[in-house]
Order: C-alpha cells, then sequence, then structure tokens
C-alpha cells in the first residue's frame, strides 16, 4: 500500500511539475513568428556597447544563438564570419548570443578565434520574444522591413545560409530610410 501511495504522490508532484513549467512558458502566439514583424530588442555586447534595435532598421539581421560547447555551433562560426565580413557593406548585420554561463570563456573563444562579428551573452529579454533556444545554433534572421523570415534550428551550411540571405540582401531598405541614407550621402559630400 505504501508503494501505491509514493508511486501516486510521485505523479501528483510530476503533475504539479509540468503545470507549473506549462504557465511559465510563452505561448506560441506571444512569440516571434515567422513572416511577422521581429521584436525589436537593444543588445548589450561583450565589448560594453549596446546594439540599439532602431540601428539595425533596413539591414538583414541574422542572429545566432551558440555556446562554446556545441560542436555544430563551433562548425557555423567560421562560415557565418565569413559572409558578416563578406556582406556587411551590402547591409547585413550579425548578433551571436552565447548562452554560455562564464563570459570570459566567451570572451577568449572570440579572442583566440579572431572574430570581429558582434558577440552577445544571453539575453532574457531576446528569449522572451523569441523563445529558448532548443538546439545551438540556433539562427533567427529578420529581412531589412524588419519582418522574421527564416528560424532555423541546427547547423546550417553555407551554400544554404549564403541562399537564403541572397534575396534578403537584394531587396531596398524601406523608403523613410533610404531617404535618410541619401540625405546623409549629400550632407557628407558623397553625391
Amino acid at each position: 500500500m505504501a508503494l501505491v501511495s509514493t508511486c501516486r504522490s510521485g505523479a501528483r508532484f510530476a503533475a504539479a511539475v509540468i503545470a507549473c513549467a506549462c504557465a511559465t512558458v510563452a505561448q506560441p502566439g506571444q512569440l516571434a513568428q515567422v513572416d511577422q514583424p521581429a521584436p525589436e530588442v537593444d543588445v548589450k555586447l561583450l565589448n560594453g556597447r549596446v546594439l540599439k534595435a532602431k540601428d539595425l532598421r533596413g539591414k538583414v539581421v541574422v542572429n545566432v544563438i551558440w555556446a562554446t560547447w556545441s560542436p555544430a555551433a563551433r562548425m557555423n562560426l567560421p562560415e557565418v564570419q565569413r559572409l558578416y565580413r563578406e556582406q556587411r557593406n551590402k547591409g547585413l548585420e550579425v548578433v551571436a548570443l552565447s548562452i554560455d554561463k562564464n563570459v570570459d570563456e566567451v570572451r577568449e573563444f572570440w579572442r583566440q578565434r579572431g572574430y570581429s562579428l558582434p558577440v552577445a551573452m544571453r539575453s532574457d529579454a531576446f528569449f522572451d520574444h523569441y523563445g529558448r533556444a532548443s538546439t545551438t545554433p540556433m539562427f533567427y534572421i529578420v529581412d531589412r522591413q524588419g519582418v522574421l523570415r527564416h528560424r532555423i534550428a541546427g547547423a546550417v551550411g553555407p551554400e544554404k545560409l549564403e541562399a537564403l540571405l541572397k534575396p534578403l540582401l537584394a531587396e531596398a531598405p524601406p523608403a523613410r530610410l533610404a531617404r535618410k541614407e541619401e540625405a546623409a550621402g549629400i550632407a557628407a559630400g558623397k553625391r
């Protein structure tokens, strides 16, 4: 009889834990959805600078969730760095968000590899809007109009990533941003 009572108590406890977990996870309708406007989230980079969401408007943004301990993320990061270097002048921005716990390990990892793309630690604000990463790497690709176009779990081959980014980079920035850039060019004597 004691065994049955313990099993029932264990089952009730497990059900309570599951119910609490479900109650604290954001509902799918509350999270960023593909083909819907992407939430704008400011990110504090490891260099201390804050990357403002408003500064990313009109750019194609790749948010990469990664970890130093993830073989798939370690494999993808050199290709992401290469694309960033090659496509940044065409309007590509990349933000690498580490889910590691130790910021010093992340800094050392970045320094040893000579990566120049912006890196930050995990952000509750980011995960509140995009959801928790189910794997690493995890890619969220936002177009120039601020719409989440792709959510990809796991490693992505360089050819596929380039194929996803190419049409987005070919799009013109929103008209209001294009006018601001043109005015800035005229003011700077670049026309």
